[in-house]
C-alpha cells in the first residue's frame, strides 16, 4: 500500500534480469529492511526493492550511444563526482518489464492452480485503465494478458488459447468493434466470448457492438467491477 493504494513491487535485480550471481541473497530472498523506492511514470506509481539507498544527486543525462540506443530499461549515463560513470535507468520501461512478467518475485504456483486459471485478454490502449481492469482480473483469478490496442490483441490471440477477450471500443491501430468483427470471422473462435468495456453509452454504440459480435457491452460512466466478473463467470 502506498498512500492508501495498491501498488505493484517487484525486486529491481529481477526486472533487470541479473545473473544471481550478481544478487545479493537468493533469488528467494525479500529481507524485510530492503528499501522501496517508488517510481511513478506517467502518474501509474509502482515499487522497486533495491538492495541499497547510496545517494540522491541531480545529474546530467548524457545522450546514449549508438551501442545503448535499443538497451531495454535504460534511458541513459551520467559522470558522477567520483569520476564514475553511472547508468540511468527508464521508469517507464521497467514498468512494461514488470508487466511482462520480467519478474520471479512472486510466489510460485503449483502447476495444477495454474493450469485452472481462465485465461482473459484485455485490451485497452489507457494505459491507467488497463492497469486499473489487469488488476481486477488478476485479484478475481484470472491469468490476465494486456495488449495496448486491437491490432496487438489480435496478434495475440494467435499465441495460446483464451478464455474470454474483454475490450476497450475506440483504440488506435484497430479499434474493438473491428477487434470482434475479426474475431467473429474465424470459426474457431466462434464460442469465445467477447466483452465490451467503453465510454461510448448511447444505445445506437451498444446495438453496433453486438452487431459486431460482442457479447457483451459495459460502460464505463457506470463502470462496476462486479458487473463484469459477473458477465465473465456468466460467458466463461
Amino acid at each position: 500500500m502506498h498512500q492508501g493504494r495498491p501498488i505493484s513491487i517487484a525486486r529491481l535485480a529481477d526486472l533487470l534480469e541479473l545473473p544471481q550471481a550478481a544478487v545479493q541473497g537468493k533469488a528467494g530472498d525479500a529481507p524485510a529492511a530492503s528499501p522501496c523506492v517508488v517510481l511513478s511514470p506517467g502518474g501509474e506509481p509502482f515499487g522497486v526493492f533495491v538492495d541499497a539507498l547510496l545517494d540522491e544527486q541531480e545529474v546530467v543525462l548524457k545522450p546514449q550511444s549508438a551501442l545503448l540506443e535499443r538497451v531495454r530499461n535504460v534511458a541513459g549515463a551520467t559522470i558522477l563526482d567520483s569520476g564514475e560513470i553511472c547508468m540511468v535507468l527508464n521508469a517507464q520501461d521497467l514498468l512494461g518489464s514488470m508487466r511482462k512478467g520480467a519478474t520471479p518475485a512472486a510466489v510460485p504456483e503449483t502447476g495444477q492452480a495454474a493450469a485452472t486459471k481462465k485465461a482473459i485478454l484485455l485490451a485497452e490502449d489507457s494505459i491507467t485503465t488497463r492497469t486499473q481492469e489487469a488488476r481486477i482480473l488478476e485479484n478475481a483469478g484470472y491469468d490476465v494478458v494486456t495488449a495496448a490496442d486491437g491490432l496487438e490483441a489480435w496478434n495475440k490471440l494467435a499465441t495460446r488459447a483464451f478464455d474470454a477477450v474483454v475490450t476497450d471500443v475506440l483504440m488506435p491501430n484497430l479499434d474493438g468493434l473491428g477487434l470482434a468483427e475479426r474475431i467473429r470471422r474465424e470459426p474457431k473462435y466462434a464460442e469465445l466470448p467477447v466483452i465490451l468495456v467503453t465510454s461510448l453509452a448511447s444505445n445506437e454504440d451498444k446495438r453496433r457492438g453486438l452487431e459486431a459480435g460482442a457479447n457483451a457491452y459495459i460502460t464505463k460512466p457506470a463502470f462496476d467491477q462486479q458487473v463484469l466478473l459477473d458477465c465473465l463467470e456468466r460467458l466463461i
